[in-house]
């Protein structure tokens, strides 16, 4: 229902715009074509747009993020230490550095049991 609501007010603002009308009146009520208020982005390809202007979502293992932190200007590592939206425990790491002989704060490596029913 929606999508047939908006394809009807869409072919609507068509028309208006082919017959260059601003306003329609009827018994009761009143189409109106309207500027927005803010102005839309509508990316006709999307390749083509910098990577300055995008926003960036990463993910990389603590190990090459500690290897960025260091080589990068105290200005710079500030901001990509404040942009960290999450930053979760890597089990695949933890039991790597364990089995290397790693001790790793907060977090321990253990064989548990499980039920098995046959």
């Amino acid at each position: 229902m929606e999508a047939d609501l908006f394809c009807n007010l869409r072919l609507e603002e068509i028309e208006f715009q082919s017959r260059d009308l601003k306003k329609i009146e009827g018994r009761e009520f009143t189409l109106r074509i309207q500027k927005n208020s803010q102005d839309s982005v509508r990316l006709t390809d999307e390749t083509q747009v910098p990577m300055c202007l995008r926003k960036v979502e990463a993910s990389f293992d603590g190990q090459l993020w500690e290897k960025v932190i260091v080589a990068v200007p105290s200005e710079m590592k500030r901001m990509l230490v404040a942009s960290i939206r999450e930053a979760v425990p890597s089990n695949e790491a933890i039991k790597q550095a364990t089995q290397n002989g790693i001790p790793v704060p907060g977090a321990e490596v253990y064989r548990g049991n499980h039920l098995r029913i046959a």
